[in-house]
């Protein structure tokens, strides 16, 4: 009875240390029959007694199983169990197929199967190697055109085509509800209405799986009867207006509205009026209309009056147009000539407004309390300043216009630039150099037309910066000189053995020297490794070089000892030395190597440092690599089973033991082996249970293992 009760306790705890996971995989996951918003899955069951699949939607799987967890299902993409918010359970039973429903349409969606045993609180789920396969699902877009959708009551006729994407074709079925009661099914209809209005137009369009619907509005609207003229209640309110009146204001046109309307409801919510002025500008929904005109021209204006919810002009609809001219403005800015800057030694400004109207009359104000009335003058100032200059002109029908401009008399220019240094080095960045006075010319073979400076010639060179502000000239001039860089190369990165020196050497040839260890002459020791450079100077002009130093030391290893491995083991060996040869005794030449067949090795390693050389014999045993367990022992330190301990060429992990009643008397992860004792005591004589985790080669791998059984104590 107590072994008993034992046994029961002992399972119980196995089963709770030990998880019992399936060994195999579901495969040969297959998905078909994809549609907009389903999709068929099957595959073959692992050895598991059930299983669940998991759709992920947009992305892979990146949440696993909890052990130990019980996850409901629903076919119903984001009815069952969650990992997250885009990944759900949708089934979870012993079976082999599942139809999966709700989903989205034209979406990636990713199905993993995890095989599991377990049942009450335990449940194993093997999350490794599971099957995952993914699959867009079917798109079905819909929409349609119309040949005209607002247009009159009188002759009306529409066109309708159904524009269908589909992923993948399928037969479909078309359902159209014109708005007024009658229906069609063919793909691209014809619609006449017989009345006026404003209908919903309805497609739906249905495949396999796959359903959708889109909704237009058609119009069909009575046409208004539009008329207007220029609104009376406003004065010199004609068609033909100067571009600015005799007064200075613009030109302003106003209108009144004389259209009569017919209507899809109310006047209020669905009389549509757009006057558009024949300059680009246009309102909407204004009664009465008025525009004032940027520029002079003839403009045609229009009323559009449509009696529809739709603001559009296209169609049903009425209009009515008239001419307008504005006058050209007096002043023709193209046919002014002007002076605008000249010295004060003998400056004679000439002004000419070569109008084509002789009529006209002509206002000069210059500025300095002098004017003149003729179309073209000529004036002297008597100081050196800024003057505004003011034109003035009326035409035969009144229309008025003012011109504004600016003259300057200038003192004789005083000339220079800044920025040029004394020297520079051979490419330096380009120099943008600053006159003191604008709108002169740069003379120079190293300068361009805006006074930038390229330093990309040896030598000397004179710059020079010429102004002439109408007849005053001046010229400044100034000088540089471009050096050369001292380029030299330290060659290419090196090493030394530990313990060695390195001297570097460049020529000197009069430039200064500077380097990273701080020597200052043409050359330099290195005893370290690091990053070395050399820096030279001359003329103000510096260059830099740089080379890497290692150390590296003479070649030393250890093989190890002669070893007995597993039959399908591997000997992993690395005698990696920098710039080194490598030469064994089978003809391998890396540093690196894995060996797993039994023989004597031997390499020799060799560089510049130094050689050394090592061996090994290996010996692979085809069955050696078992665990091998006592299951009865007797400490009596007769030196014989004194204690209990595994044996076998495997690698042991740990290893427990327990009495009867589940209690641990001992546990290592390091010597693994039982004395018999509990508490500083010898345990009494009996049954014992114990556990050893170990790891075994197995086709290269270490692989995990569990021992558990009885061992039994005798004293």
């Amino acid at each position: 009875m107590l072994r008993g009760f034992l046994l029961f306790f002992l399972f119980l705890n196995l089963s709770i240390i030990k998880a019992q996971v399936p060994s195999m995989s579901a495969t040969s996951l297959t998905i078909t029959q994809t549609y907009c918003s389903q999709t068929n899955l099957s595959w073959t069951n692992g050895d598991g007694t059930s299983r669940i699949v998991i759709a992920s939607k947009d992305v892979p799987l990146s949440n696993l199983p909890q052990q130990n967890v019980y996850y409901l299902a629903s076919d119903s993409f984001g009815n069952g169990g969650a990992l997250s918010a885009s990944e759900f359970i949708v089934y979870n039973g012993a079976g082999s197929s599942v139809t999966v429903k709700k989903l989205d349409p034209n979406t990636t969606y990713y199905f993993s199967v995890f095989e599991y045993n377990g049942s009450g609180t335990v449940f194993d789920y093997l999350t490794s190697n599971y099957p995952q396969k993914n699959r867009k699902t079917e798109n079905l877009i819909l929409d349609f055109t119309m040949s005209d959708d607002y247009q009159c009551e009188l002759n009306n006729r529409t066109d309708f085509v159904a524009l269908v994407t589909q992923t993948n074709p399928q037969t479909l079925t078309y359902n159209w509800n014109f708005g007024d009661m009658t229906t069609s099914s063919v793909s691209s209809p014809a619609k006449s209405y017989t009345n006026y209005g404003i209908y919903k137009v309805t497609l739906k369009v249905s495949s396999p799986g796959c359903f959708a619907v889109v909704s237009k509005y058609d119009t069909i609207a009575p046409a208004p009867i539009v008329d207007f003229e220029l609104d009376p209640a406003y004065s010199n309110n004609t068609v033909v207006q100067c571009f600015y009146k005799p007064d200075g204001s613009p030109n302003a046109f106003y209108f009144k509205n004389n259209s009569s309307y017919r209507y899809l409801s109310t006047p209020s919510s669905n009389t549509v009026f757009k006057w558009v002025y024949g300059d680009g500008t246009f309102d909407n929904q204004i009664v009465n209309g008025d525009v004032s005109y940027a520029k002079p021209g003839t403009y045609s204006v229009k009323l559009i009056v449509s009696n529809s919810f739709t603001p559009r002009d296209e169609v049903c609809s009425d209009s009515f147009e008239m001419v307008l001219e504005v006058r050209e403005k007096p002043i023709d800015t193209t046919l002014l000539q002007l002076d605008s800057v000249q010295c004060i030694n003998n400056n004679v400004f000439n002004f000419d407004h070569k109008t084509k109207d002789i009529t006209a009359s002509h206002i000069w104000d210059f500025g300095d309390g002098n004017t003149a009335t003729t179309s073209t003058v000529s004036h002297t100032y008597n100081s050196v300043g800024n003057y505004e200059l003011i034109l003035e002109v009326t035409d035969a029908n009144g229309c008025y216009d003012i011109y504004k401009d600016s003259v300057a008399v200038v003192e004789q220019p005083i000339n220079s630039f800044s920025g040029l240094n004394s020297s520079y080095c051979i490419n330096d960045d380009d120099v943008m150099l600053i006159p003191l006075t604008p709108d002169g010319i740069w003379i120079g073979n190293q300068v361009n037309s805006a006074g930038v400076f390229s330093p990309s010639q040896l030598g000397s060179h004179e710059i020079s910066y010429a102004v002439d502000e109408d007849g005053c000239k001046d010229t400044f001039s100034s000088s540089t000189v471009v050096f050369d860089i001292p380029i030299f190369n330290l060659g290419s990165d090196t090493s030394i053995c530990q313990g060695d020196e390195y001297v570097k050497k460049i020529s000197k040839a009069g430039a200064s020297i500077l380097w990273s260890t701080g020597d200052v002459d043409s050359f330099t020791t290195v005893d370290k490794a690091g990053l070395l450079w050399a820096q030279k100077s001359k003329n103000g002009c510096t260059y830099r070089d740089t080379l890497q130093v290692r150390v590296i030391r003479a070649p030393y290893f250890e093989l190890g000892n002669d070893s007995l491995l597993c039959g399908d083991g591997v000997k992993n060996i690395d005698v990696t030395t920098s710039e080194a040869i490598y030469s064994w005794n089978d003809g391998y030449v890396g540093g690196v190597r894995s060996i797993n067949s039994s023989g004597s090795y031997s390499v020799t390693v060799t560089n510049k440092c130094g050689v050394y050389t090592d061996d090994i014999d290996l010996t692979f045993l085809p069955f050696a690599c078992e665990i091998f367990i006592p299951n009865a022992f007797s400490p009596n330190d007769d030196g014989l089973n004194d204690v209990f301990k595994p044996s076998g060429n495997v690698t042991i992990k740990s290893m427990q033991i327990f009495n009867r009643w589940g209690e641990l008397l001992y546990k290592s992860v390091d010597k693994f082996a039982w004395d018999g004792k509990y508490e500083g005591s010898f345990a009494q004589s009996g049954y014992y249970f114990f556990i050893i985790q170990y790891e075994k080669p197995e086709n290269g791998i270490d692989m995990p293992y569990v021992s558990s059984g009885e061992v039994y104590l005798v004293r």
